[in-house]
């Protein structure tokens, strides 16, 4: 077995004991990643690697995840206090790094902001936060996560765009909080995405000749 798919079966063999529903959605995400994997020319292997990762300490209590955030000297805002759940992916990473020894720094920081995103990201972030968001179950919930996925196989960072601006309407209508560090994602997205828009044709014109005759 060579290095990579090793890690991965010591992830993978965490869940053992982990709710059969959690594991369930960590196999629907690991299918979702490698196909967009495939799409985007990344090594599905590191792919799956994330995303079996990403869930590791999702199941934990939100004491635990406070506990365990402050053991790993994760900064704790008000928003993590308030909703502890947004720790896992940051206290993930960490384990991921210390106890198994896994020092792919991108898909590492795929496992940290597959909830909320970053402002900066690298391409297997991107696939990661996008597999655990359009998952099967999630999008037989909601159509729009239909669209989304469909979006992800022609343009990622457009898709991440949709996700976050699906996320927004989505914190409006129930009351829920924006976490200021997706926010501060979002807003970078938007610029960005806003900025690409307003950049001149990469093809120039062909310059004007100026030895020619001008018209009478």
């Amino acid at each position: 077995m060579n290095p990579l798919r090793h890690q991965i079966q010591r992830v993978r063999d965490q869940y053992t004991h982990l709710p059969r529903g959690l594991r369930q959605h960590v196999q629907r995400v690991v299918h979702e990643a490698r196909a967009l994997a495939t799409t985007w020319d990344l090594d599905p292997d590191r792919v799956e690697l994330a995303a079996w990762g990403h869930d590791l300490y999702r199941a934990h209590p939100p004491a635990q995840q406070l506990h365990l955030a402050a053991q790993a000297g994760i900064p704790i805002t008000d928003a993590d206090r308030a909703e502890p759940v947004l720790l896992h992916g940051p206290i993930a990473a960490v384990v991921l790094r210390e106890r198994f020894h896994i020092t792919d720094d991108e898909a590492l920081a795929a496992v940290r902001d597959h909830t909320l995103g970053a402002a900066e990201m690298p391409l297997i972030a991107k696939v990661i936060l996008l597999a655990d968001k359009v998952e099967p179950r999630k999008r037989r919930r909601d159509p729009i996560l239909r669209q989304i996925r469909r979006l992800a196989r022609r343009d990622l960072d457009t898709a991440l765009l949709c996700w976050a601006d699906w996320k927004w309407v989505q914190e409006r209508t129930n009351g829920w909080i924006s976490h200021p560090n997706h926010w501060e994602a979002r807003r970078r997205w938007v610029a960005e995405h806003h900025h690409d828009r307003a950049l001149p044709p990469t093809r120039l014109l062909d310059p004007p000749d100026t030895h020619s005759t001008p018209t009478p």
